[in-house]
Protein backbone atom coordinates (compact mmCIF):
# COMPACT_ATOMS: atom_id res chain seq x y z
CA UNK A 1 0.00 0.00 0.00
CA UNK A 2 1.30 3.65 -0.62
CA UNK A 3 -0.04 5.86 2.29
CA UNK A 4 1.44 8.97 0.46
CA UNK A 5 -1.07 9.04 -2.39
CA UNK A 6 -4.96 9.81 -1.53
CA UNK A 7 -6.85 6.31 -1.47
CA UNK A 8 -8.47 5.72 -4.75
CA UNK A 9 -10.89 3.56 -2.53
CA UNK A 10 -11.48 2.84 1.20
CA UNK A 11 -12.40 -0.52 2.41
CA UNK A 12 -14.34 -0.35 6.03
CA UNK A 13 -13.68 -4.48 7.49
CA UNK A 14 -16.20 -4.31 10.74
CA UNK A 15 -15.21 -7.20 13.00
CA UNK A 16 -16.06 -8.99 16.35
CA UNK A 17 -14.52 -12.32 17.97
CA UNK A 18 -14.60 -13.64 14.37
CA UNK A 19 -10.30 -13.34 14.17
CA UNK A 20 -11.14 -16.93 11.60
CA UNK A 21 -13.14 -15.07 9.11
CA UNK A 22 -10.88 -11.78 9.54
CA UNK A 23 -8.44 -13.77 8.35
CA UNK A 24 -9.90 -14.64 5.61
CA UNK A 25 -11.41 -11.17 4.41
CA UNK A 26 -8.18 -9.41 4.85
CA UNK A 27 -6.07 -12.52 2.90
CA UNK A 28 -8.34 -11.74 0.40
CA UNK A 29 -8.04 -7.75 0.14
CA UNK A 30 -4.05 -8.65 0.43
CA UNK A 31 -4.17 -10.56 -3.08
CA UNK A 32 -6.16 -7.47 -5.27
CA UNK A 33 -4.22 -5.69 -7.80
CA UNK A 34 -4.68 -2.83 -6.81
CA UNK A 35 -2.23 -0.34 -5.07
CA UNK A 36 -4.36 2.94 -3.88
CA UNK A 37 -6.23 1.59 -1.13
CA UNK A 38 -7.33 2.52 2.44
CA UNK A 39 -8.19 -0.27 4.60
CA UNK A 40 -9.77 0.48 7.83
CA UNK A 41 -10.33 -2.10 10.37
CA UNK A 42 -12.67 -1.25 13.22
CA UNK A 43 -13.15 -4.11 16.08
CA UNK A 44 -15.36 -4.14 18.47
CA UNK A 45 -12.86 -4.52 21.57
CA UNK A 46 -12.69 -8.25 20.30
CA UNK A 47 -11.57 -11.19 23.35
CA UNK A 48 -10.14 -13.47 21.25
CA UNK A 49 -7.12 -13.38 19.05
CA UNK A 50 -8.22 -10.69 16.48
CA UNK A 51 -6.22 -7.89 17.27
CA UNK A 52 -2.79 -10.69 16.72
CA UNK A 53 -4.75 -10.98 13.10
CA UNK A 54 -4.58 -7.65 12.93
CA UNK A 55 -0.78 -6.47 13.33
CA UNK A 56 -0.32 -9.75 11.12
CA UNK A 57 -2.02 -7.91 8.54
CA UNK A 58 -0.03 -4.14 9.04
CA UNK A 59 1.15 -4.43 5.59
CA UNK A 60 -2.60 -3.89 3.70
CA UNK A 61 -4.23 -2.26 6.84
CA UNK A 62 -3.77 1.28 6.97
CA UNK A 63 -6.22 2.80 10.16
CA UNK A 64 -7.35 0.34 13.03
CA UNK A 65 -9.22 1.04 16.05
CA UNK A 66 -10.60 -1.56 19.20
CA UNK A 67 -13.18 -0.07 21.24
CA UNK A 68 -16.67 -0.87 22.25
CA UNK A 69 -19.42 0.04 20.25
CA UNK A 70 -22.84 0.45 20.19
CA UNK A 71 -23.21 -2.49 18.34
CA UNK A 72 -23.03 -2.97 14.12
CA UNK A 73 -23.42 0.44 12.06
CA UNK A 74 -22.21 2.18 15.04
CA UNK A 75 -18.58 0.53 14.21
CA UNK A 76 -19.26 1.00 10.15
CA UNK A 77 -20.22 4.54 11.01
CA UNK A 78 -17.11 4.94 12.69
CA UNK A 79 -15.11 3.46 9.41
CA UNK A 80 -16.63 6.44 7.41
CA UNK A 81 -15.29 8.95 9.81
CA UNK A 82 -12.08 7.09 9.28
CA UNK A 83 -12.14 6.92 5.43
CA UNK A 84 -10.22 9.57 3.55
CA UNK A 85 -10.66 7.53 0.10
CA UNK A 86 -12.69 8.85 -2.96
CA UNK A 87 -14.74 5.99 -2.47
CA UNK A 88 -16.10 3.46 0.31
CA UNK A 89 -17.12 0.29 0.01
CA UNK A 90 -18.09 -2.48 3.52
CA UNK A 91 -16.35 -5.84 3.46
CA UNK A 92 -16.78 -7.27 7.27
CA UNK A 93 -14.90 -10.51 8.32
CA UNK A 94 -16.31 -13.31 6.27
CA UNK A 95 -16.58 -11.41 3.25
CA UNK A 96 -14.49 -11.27 0.27
CA UNK A 97 -14.02 -9.97 -3.25
CA UNK A 98 -15.24 -12.42 -5.60
CA UNK A 99 -11.80 -12.36 -7.96
CA UNK A 100 -8.42 -11.07 -7.48
CA UNK A 101 -8.93 -8.67 -10.10
CA UNK A 102 -12.27 -7.35 -8.82
CA UNK A 103 -10.79 -3.76 -7.61
CA UNK A 104 -8.69 -3.25 -10.69
CA UNK A 105 -11.24 -3.69 -13.11
CA UNK A 106 -13.92 -1.64 -11.21
CA UNK A 107 -11.05 1.35 -11.03
CA UNK A 108 -10.28 1.02 -14.95
CA UNK A 109 -13.97 0.61 -15.35
CA UNK A 110 -15.73 3.43 -13.93
CA UNK A 111 -16.21 7.10 -14.64
CA UNK A 112 -16.18 9.10 -11.72
CA UNK A 113 -20.38 7.82 -11.14
CA UNK A 114 -21.36 7.84 -7.75
CA UNK A 115 -22.57 5.09 -6.86
CA UNK A 116 -20.84 1.97 -8.47
CA UNK A 117 -22.44 -1.55 -8.39
CA UNK A 118 -22.54 -5.55 -9.45
CA UNK A 119 -24.01 -8.91 -8.04
CA UNK A 120 -23.08 -10.79 -5.23
CA UNK A 121 -23.27 -14.69 -4.53
CA UNK A 122 -23.94 -16.49 -1.23
CA UNK A 123 -21.23 -18.96 0.18
CA UNK A 124 -20.53 -21.24 2.79
CA UNK A 125 -18.59 -20.62 6.38
CA UNK A 126 -15.21 -22.51 4.55
CA UNK A 127 -16.09 -20.11 1.22
CA UNK A 128 -17.44 -23.08 -1.22
CA UNK A 129 -20.09 -21.63 -3.41
CA UNK A 130 -23.67 -22.12 -2.10
CA UNK A 131 -25.98 -19.82 -4.58
CA UNK A 132 -27.00 -16.58 -6.32
CA UNK A 133 -28.65 -14.11 -4.17
CA UNK A 134 -32.64 -14.36 -5.06
CA UNK A 135 -32.41 -10.51 -5.99
CA UNK A 136 -31.38 -9.58 -9.32
CA UNK A 137 -29.96 -6.60 -9.98
CA UNK A 138 -31.34 -3.40 -11.90
CA UNK A 139 -29.68 -2.57 -15.32
CA UNK A 140 -30.34 0.90 -13.96
CA UNK A 141 -30.07 2.00 -10.33
CA UNK A 142 -31.97 4.69 -8.56
CA UNK A 143 -33.47 5.06 -5.03
CA UNK A 144 -36.70 3.41 -6.10
CA UNK A 145 -34.96 0.50 -6.81
CA UNK A 146 -34.93 -0.31 -3.18
CA UNK A 147 -39.00 -0.41 -2.87
CA UNK A 148 -38.54 -4.41 -2.43
CA UNK A 149 -35.72 -4.35 -0.58
CA UNK A 150 -31.92 -4.60 -0.75
CA UNK A 151 -32.05 -5.10 -4.25
CA UNK A 152 -27.83 -4.64 -4.27
CA UNK A 153 -25.88 -6.25 -1.34
CA UNK A 154 -24.52 -3.82 0.76
CA UNK A 155 -20.89 -5.18 0.04
CA UNK A 156 -21.73 -4.71 -4.07
CA UNK A 157 -22.32 -1.15 -3.35
CA UNK A 158 -19.00 1.17 -3.94
CA UNK A 159 -20.18 4.59 -2.90
CA UNK A 160 -18.54 8.64 -3.30
CA UNK A 161 -17.64 9.40 0.31
CA UNK A 162 -18.99 12.56 -0.34
CA UNK A 163 -22.63 11.32 -1.07
CA UNK A 164 -22.53 8.53 1.71
CA UNK A 165 -24.09 9.01 4.81
CA UNK A 166 -23.74 7.65 8.14
CA UNK A 167 -26.09 4.38 8.83
CA UNK A 168 -29.27 5.12 11.08
CA UNK A 169 -28.64 3.23 14.21
CA UNK A 170 -32.34 3.30 15.53
CA UNK A 171 -32.26 0.24 13.31
CA UNK A 172 -30.57 -2.88 14.44
CA UNK A 173 -30.77 -5.10 11.63
CA UNK A 174 -32.27 -3.12 8.20
CA UNK A 175 -29.28 0.36 8.81
CA UNK A 176 -28.19 -0.76 5.85
CA UNK A 177 -31.63 -0.62 3.70
CA UNK A 178 -32.05 2.74 4.82
CA UNK A 179 -28.33 3.53 4.29
CA UNK A 180 -28.64 2.66 0.69
CA UNK A 181 -31.68 4.31 -0.09
CA UNK A 182 -30.82 7.33 1.75
CA UNK A 183 -27.42 7.79 -0.09
CA UNK A 184 -28.72 6.39 -3.82
CA UNK A 185 -31.22 9.59 -3.02
CA UNK A 186 -28.06 11.61 -3.14
CA UNK A 187 -26.02 10.38 -5.84
CA UNK A 188 -26.14 11.75 -9.35
CA UNK A 189 -25.13 8.99 -11.46
CA UNK A 190 -24.46 5.05 -10.86
CA UNK A 191 -22.78 2.55 -12.91
CA UNK A 192 -23.86 -1.13 -13.19
CA UNK A 193 -20.00 -3.17 -13.35
CA UNK A 194 -21.74 -5.97 -14.64
CA UNK A 195 -20.01 -8.76 -12.82
CA UNK A 196 -19.76 -10.24 -9.59
CA UNK A 197 -18.17 -8.10 -7.02
CA UNK A 198 -18.62 -10.47 -3.91
CA UNK A 199 -19.02 -13.24 -2.14
CA UNK A 200 -20.97 -13.19 1.24
CA UNK A 201 -21.62 -16.16 4.13
CA UNK A 202 -25.71 -16.31 5.35
CA UNK A 203 -26.15 -16.22 8.94
CA UNK A 204 -25.89 -12.57 9.83
CA UNK A 205 -27.73 -10.58 12.19
CA UNK A 206 -30.94 -10.49 9.24
CA UNK A 207 -30.69 -14.29 9.22
CA UNK A 208 -30.80 -14.69 13.15
CA UNK A 209 -33.52 -12.22 14.07
CA UNK A 210 -35.91 -12.52 11.82
CA UNK A 211 -39.01 -10.87 13.16
CA UNK A 212 -37.12 -7.70 14.20
CA UNK A 213 -35.50 -7.63 10.70
CA UNK A 214 -39.15 -7.95 9.35
CA UNK A 215 -40.20 -5.04 11.61
CA UNK A 216 -37.51 -2.83 10.22
CA UNK A 217 -37.75 -3.28 7.16
CA UNK A 218 -41.29 -2.37 6.59
CA UNK A 219 -41.06 0.78 8.73
CA UNK A 220 -37.99 1.51 6.60
CA UNK A 221 -39.49 0.80 3.17
CA UNK A 222 -43.06 2.28 4.76
CA UNK A 223 -40.97 5.81 5.60
CA UNK A 224 -39.41 6.02 1.95
CA UNK A 225 -42.21 4.63 -0.32
CA UNK A 226 -45.78 5.16 1.44
CA UNK A 227 -47.64 1.67 3.12
CA UNK A 228 -49.67 1.05 0.26
CA UNK A 229 -46.01 0.42 -2.41
CA UNK A 230 -44.84 -1.59 0.48
CA UNK A 231 -47.73 -3.56 1.18
CA UNK A 232 -47.95 -4.55 -2.64
CA UNK A 233 -44.37 -5.31 -2.85
CA UNK A 234 -44.30 -7.52 0.07
CA UNK A 235 -47.43 -9.47 -1.63
CA UNK A 236 -45.30 -10.34 -4.30
CA UNK A 237 -42.06 -11.81 -2.41
CA UNK A 238 -43.72 -15.11 -1.85
CA UNK A 239 -43.72 -15.94 -5.56
CA UNK A 240 -40.18 -14.39 -6.42
CA UNK A 241 -38.71 -16.64 -3.31
CA UNK A 242 -40.14 -19.89 -4.70
CA UNK A 243 -39.13 -18.71 -8.23
CA UNK A 244 -35.20 -18.36 -7.13
CA UNK A 245 -35.24 -21.77 -4.69
CA UNK A 246 -36.39 -23.05 -7.94
CA UNK A 247 -33.64 -21.94 -9.76
CA UNK A 248 -30.61 -22.70 -6.88
CA UNK A 249 -32.15 -26.36 -7.48
CA UNK A 250 -32.06 -26.81 -10.81
CA UNK A 251 -28.47 -25.22 -10.93
CA UNK A 252 -27.19 -26.58 -7.38
CA UNK A 253 -23.47 -25.73 -7.08
CA UNK A 254 -22.73 -24.20 -10.15
CA UNK A 255 -20.74 -20.95 -10.01
CA UNK A 256 -21.17 -17.77 -11.84
CA UNK A 257 -18.78 -16.80 -14.52
CA UNK A 258 -17.33 -13.31 -13.55
CA UNK A 259 -16.61 -11.26 -16.83
CA UNK A 260 -13.31 -9.81 -15.42
CA UNK A 261 -10.27 -10.06 -17.54
CA UNK A 262 -7.32 -12.28 -16.57
CA UNK A 263 -3.94 -11.25 -17.36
Amino acid sequence: MNKKLSPWLSIITVCYNDSKNLKRTLQNIREQNCKFIQLIVVDGDSTDDTKSVITSYTDVITDWISEKDAGLFNAMNKGIKLANGEYIVFLNAGDVFHDSQVISYIYSHHHQEDILYGNAVFVHQDGRYKGPRHKKIPKTLDWRSFKSGMVICHQALIVKTSVARSHDIQYQICADLDWAICTTKRAKSTLNLGITICDFQRGGLSDKKRGLALLERWKILSKHFGWAQTMWSHMKIPSKFLLWKLNGYLNHNIPPPNPLPHH
